[in-house]
Order: structure tokens, then sequence, then C-alpha cells
């Protein structure tokens, strides 16, 4: 129960964003309670140092006869004071807690501090009792100390004044200041509880869209892991696997469809080519045989494009280079030119040769018929390769472009007209690239220039 709760998403983001801000918190008020320590122990020296310096100031108004006079008010503002003191030899080393106020009062207004025994400080102000045995002694910082000052007035008279240091509220005061780096580490982390949280989730939606952009280029894709991610991404996952089986079943169907019906075809057209050879008009029987032919090349190639459609082809590691090399010199024997510009190099893709030349003997005629020297580039970008075919026939019309690689799609235009066809010549060339995992799309030359531009991107090995 517990994992299948845990195996959704909101549940998941959800432990995530709070214990985000769990931590956040806790890191944010570990600085703060720091901060507040630094700041009130400023504020406390800060008050010490206004505190003593007030003592000092009514002494030095006061006349010398009535100083004594006044050490009782002292006294009852929780302060002692002792004229003719001079500072001991032997003073214990002040504590870390009292440096800052001793960078206050030495040398401004006092010649040296110290602290002294707990008994002689006045009893107004009384440390807190201590807390019970069980929670261990009390740090001294918690006490406080007894501070001893020693200075002197403007007539050169020693004053000592004690009085006691911490182990009390501080006093009022500004509102401390934010330290920046608590506000800037507060900040980083509600930025990393929110990218954290959208990563999470929007991963399964980037690995959904990446599949379904494969899925376009390759029906036969691999499918998503089932059994990975959360409960949502596990049916999400499934869904799509499902939709991809749906998808290539309806595709195998439609080829099987179309190869019986081409193999079905195969007799009766063999039957009729010898019967033909029975027709005695030479012209009438030369007409038939034509037509024939090009119904048996159109079964021919519906066949092929079937095949295609419902099996998978074996890749083994094949040199695009030597390949496309190969082609244009078979083109070049049969007196066709073809401006090729092929690196000197290997290209090595994962791919059928078989095919592959298929698919490049497609695209030349094709250009050969609408123009008498095509040309072809390959070139290598990153890790795909990229070949280009184009012609300078008249094109296709640009509404055009995406339809005429549909199976049996003919153009009733010029470019088609003459040239015969059955209408498959691209929609194979597509589909063996498609095969390999790459693409083929189809463009125009820019104006003014004419033709077609075949452009080919495969994987790189």
């Amino acid at each position: 129960m517990l994992k299948k709760l845990l195996g959704a998403m909101s549940v998941r983001i959800f432990l995530i964003t709070v214990i985000g801000i769990l931590l956040t918190a806790t890191v944010v008020s570990m600085l703060g309670q720091r901060d507040s320590r630094v700041n009130e122990s400023r504020l406390r020296d800060q008050f010490a140092f206004d505190r003593i310096e007030s003592m000092i100031r009514i002494l030095e108004i006061t006349d010398a006869e009535k100083r004594s006079q006044i050490q009782d008010v002292f006294k009852r503002m929780g302060s002692s004071l002792k004229l003719g003191a001079t500072p001991p030899k032997d003073a214990p080393a002040l504590p870390a807690e009292l440096e800052n106020l001793h960078a206050l009062l030495v040398p401004e207004i006092a010649d040296f501090i110290s602290i002294t025994p707990q008994t002689r400080c006045s009893s107004r102000n009384r440390p807190p009792a201590p807390p019970p045995p069980d929670f261990g002694p009390t740090p001294p910082h918690l006490q406080g100390y007894c501070l001893a000052v020693y200075t002197h007035l403007q007539d050169h008279t020693p004053v000592l004044i004690q009085l006691r240091y911490g182990g009390h509220r501080p006093p009022p005061g500004h509102p401390p200041e934010r330290n920046p780096l608590a506000i800037v580490l507060a900040l980083l982390g509600l930025i990393s509880i929110i990218w954290v949280v959208a990563s999470v989730a929007t991963q399964p939606l980037r690995k959904l869209a990446n599949a379904a952009l494969q899925l376009a280029r390759n029906i036969e894709n691999p499918p998503l892991p089932e059994n990975q991610g959360s409960t949502e991404v596990r049916h999400a996952a499934k869904a799509f696997n499902e939709m991809q089986r749906s998808i290539l079943k309806h595709v195998q169907e439609r080829g099987f469809i179309l190869g019986a019906i081409a193999h079905d075809l195969q007799t009766p057209l063999t039957r009729l080519r010898l019967r033909l050879e029975k027709v005695k008009d030479p012209e009438l029987k030369q007409s038939l045989v034509n037509d024939l032919t090009a119904t048996q090349e159109m079964v021919r190639e519906g066949l092929d494009f079937a095949r295609l459609c419902s099996e998978n082809i074996d890749k083994n590691r094949v040199d695009l280079a030597a390949l496309a090399t190969a082609v244009c010199d078979n083109f070049e024997e049969a007196g066709h030119t073809i401006h090729k510009t092929l690196p000197d190099q290997a290209i090595t893709i994962m791919g059928s040769a078989h095919l592959l030349t298929r698919c490049l003997n497609n695209l030349l005629s094709n250009a050969i018929n609408y123009a008498q020297s095509p040309t072809l580039t390959i070139q290598v970008k990153e890790s795909r390769v990229l070949c280009v075919i184009s012609d300078d026939g008249p094109g296709i019309p640009e509404q055009e472009l995406d339809n005429v690689l549909e199976p049996f799609r003919r153009l009733e235009d010029s470019r088609s007209r003459h040239t015969g066809g059955t209408g498959l010549g691209l929609s194979i060339a597509r589909m063996i690239i498609e095969k390999h995992g790459g693409n083929m799309t189809l463009t125009n030359k820019q104006a003014p220039a004419s033709g077609l531009v075949v452009q080919i991107d495969l994987p790189l090995n």
C-alpha cells in the first residue's frame, strides 16, 4: 500500500516540496539564530559602552568632594564605584565574548578592563537562577560577567567601575538588520525547490515528447519502459506503447493487403503477356506490351513497398561515401552526368547497402528524368550525415511537396506527364530513409532558380 502511494507523482511532488521547505527553513533558522546572537552581543556591548560613558560624564561634572556621595546612586542602578583604584598586574585574560567590548572601551573611555568575581558586583541585577543540575553546567555567557573597568577622569583621578555584563535580555534598540546571506540562501532554497518540482513533473512529459518524435521518424522505434517512474508515468507509457502497436499493426495490415493484391496480379499479368504474342497487329501489340510492362512495374514496386512496410531491415556497417560513388559511376557508365561532391574519407553508418543503393537510384533517376545533370552532395555535421540531391528541372508546386511523398501519388503537370512512373519511387525512398532512423524532405530552389532539392538526414554510425 505504501509503495503504491509513493508511486503516485502527486505524492512525490508533495513530499519533495515539504522536505525542501523544511530543509530550507532549518538552514535559514540556524543562520537567523546565529545572526540574532551576533546582534544581541553588539547591542549589549553598545549598552555597556553607553552606560560606562554616562557614569564617567556624571563623575566629571560632579565636584571632587561630592563624588563619594553618588556611589549609592550608582549602586541602586546595578553598578559600583570606587575612586582611587588602579589596575591589577595579574588580571585574568578576557573571554572571547568580551573582545568586541574591549575594542570599544579601550582606549577611548577606559584604560583597562577585566573580570572580577560575581560577589563584587552589585546585588541589584543578580543573574537568573541556574537551571537544574540535570541540564549540566550553565555556560559563562548565560551567567554573565562581573566587569571591572579601570579609567581616569579629566583631573587624572583613577576610577574603578564594576557592573554586570550579560546574563539578561539585551536592552531595547533598533531591530537587527537582516543578513543578506540568509536572504540569498532562502531565495536559492526556494528556487531549488521549484526547479526540482518542475523537473520531476516535466521529465515524463519530455520523455513522452521525445518518444513521439522518434515514433514519427520510425514506427518501429523501441517501446517505452513500462515499469519505471510513477503510477501515472507507467500508465502513460503503456498507453503510448499500445498506440504504437496499433499504428504499426495498421501499417503492416496495409502492406499485407497491398502485397497480397500485387502478388495475386502477377499470375494473370503473366497470362496476358503470353496471349499478347498471338496479336498480329505489330503496332497494337507493342502498345499493349508497353501497358503491360508498366502494370508489371507497378506490381513489382507495390510488392517492394509492402515488404518495407511489414519487415525489419538487417543493418550492417556501410560506407555511404563508397556506396554513393558506386551508384554515380553506374549512372555515368550509362551516359548520364552527375555532379558529385563526396568526402574522401569513409562515412560509416548502420544500414542496408541494398536498400540505400535503391534509395539513391530512385532519387537520382527521378532527378535525371527532369534535368540532364543532377547534383549529389554528402557531408558530415557532428553526429549526422547530410545528403542533398538537387536538379534544375521545373520543381514541384509548394502545396504538393508533402503530398508527393505519399504512395501512388503522381502530379498531373509537366514534371510527370511525359515521364511515366508508378508514384512509388519517392515513397519507397522516404521509407528506406525512415527505416534507417533518418528523415527526407523536399524543397524547391529559391527563385529565380528552379529545381527540386531532396535533403536526407541520417544518423552517423
